[in-house]
């Protein structure tokens, strides 16, 4: 089998592998931990979480070309925080949006809208997990990168508990005087971390 790392073809024989997941899990170990894989392509498909699972127990002999692309993880970490910059007030405009769509006459749409906010709601906080581990800010440990998170966990919890009592006034209060703050908060801490990064740089 073809392997490429970054543009360049490695013998995968320096792995010891015999199948696909043995190389990944060998060419991870390799890579960290300054690097991270961001991206594969196995015989010329893009190979995603759901097409490894599928095609773990493949031996290598019988595939043609995994191309593997990788970023260095402080690069990742501060792309990432950049998107996180880019995402938040999306997130308080999707708020303020389902806030009035729940008060006017498209309730049920409002459900909607807010079933999306929480998937982005989640997306956001895994993102934070991911920038604590691996920005590096001089005299900075990864907790006091992180906001605080209980006071998001627990409005999440009352904002489910709400939908699920189908109260109404209550969710709308939750979303625009609980959430929205520490949405505004998180795009704050990021903004002071991006700047923080640029000193250090």
């Amino acid at each position: 089998m073809k392997l490429t790392l970054d543009g360049k073809q490695i013998r995968t024989a320096e792995f010891g592998e015999d199948t696909l997941s043995d190389l990944i899990r060998n060419l991870d170990q390799k890579i960290a931990p300054e690097r991270v894989i961001v991206s594969m392509t196995l015989d010329g498909e893009p190979l995603d979480q759901t097409g490894e699972a599928a095609k773990a127990g493949v031996p290598v002999d019988e595939l043609d070309s995994l191309e593997v692309n990788t970023q260095e993880v402080a690069t990742l970490a501060r792309n990432t925080l950049n998107s996180l910059m880019d995402y938040l007030p999306r997130l308080v405009r999707g708020v303020d949006g389902c806030v009035e769509m729940l008060n006017g006459a498209d309730e049920k749409e409002g459900h909607l809208a807010l079933g999306d906010l929480i998937d982005g709601l989640q997306l956001v906080s895994s993102a934070w997990m991911g920038i604590a581990m691996f920005i590096n800010i001089k005299d900075r440990e990864p907790g006091e990168v992180m906001p605080d998170m209980q006071e998001f966990s627990d409005v999440l919890d009352y904002i489910v508990q709400a939908q699920e009592n189908g109260d109404t006034v209550r969710l709308c209060d939750l979303l625009e005087f609980e959430l929205k703050p520490i949405l505004d908060s998180w795009l704050e801490h990021a903004n002071e971390l991006a700047t923080a990064l640029d000193i250090s740089a």
